[in-house]
């Protein structure tokens, strides 16, 4: 038997999307001797704050766009990748596809943990992979023409085994060592056989 991403399904994540949202923004305030606007405010600089904001905005705009236009770049490739080799599209998605939209994440955490910015490097890697399972999933659910997309229990049961791993790993203080690394790496490894 299998779950199907249709309608319903689609609904069900897009109620979840808002209460995740409505609760990420009641907690998003900042608390007394937070040093996050400080370090906004420096880097914006005082003396040129709203050029700098207006740039920045482009910035993040221009960003956005070729991030857009890359994952519809590797998504029509990395179908018709599928096709040529005779392999099944839930393997390049989880594979070529996944690390490719993946290493905006990657570079940010990689930047973060150099900073020694723990709360963005978790912030970053836990958020982007709620909104692509929760917001994600709704959008496709909501949209889908047919046949819903199904996923096998198996492949259901090894992504909340690997949530619960990680949530684990990051329970005390946000800390992973390599050891937990290496871990969490071998989880995802042993994850692929259930969808070949």
């Amino acid at each position: 038997m299998y779950v199907g991403l249709g309608r319903v399904a689609g609904a069900l994540l897009a109620v979840a999307a808002v209460a995740a949202t409505a609760l990420l923004l009641r907690n998003a305030r900042a608390e007394p001797g937070d040093p996050l606007p400080a370090e906004v405010t420096a880097f914006l600089g005082a003396s040129n704050q709203q050029a700098r904001s207006v740039l920045e905005g482009l910035r993040t705009l221009l960003g956005l766009a070729a991030t857009l236009g890359g994952a519809q770049l590797l998504t029509s490739g990395g179908a018709a990748v599928a096709g040529r080799l005779d392999v099944a599209p839930a393997v390049i998605g989880f594979t070529v596809i996944a690390v490719g939209t993946s290493l905006p994440e990657l570079f940010t955490a990689v930047q973060a943990q150099r900073r020694g910015d723990g709360d963005l490097l978790v912030g970053n890697l836990l958020g982007s992979n709620l909104f692509n399972s929760v917001a994600g999933g709704a959008l496709v659910g909501l949209s889908g023409r047919g046949e819903p997309a199904r996923l096998g229990y198996p492949v259901l049961a090894a992504m909340a085994a690997v949530a619960g791993l990680a949530w684990l790993v990051l329970y005390r203080r946000y800390l992973v060592t390599r050891i937990e690394a290496t871990l969490l790496l071998v989880a995802y490894v042993m994850t692929l056989p259930l969808i070949s």
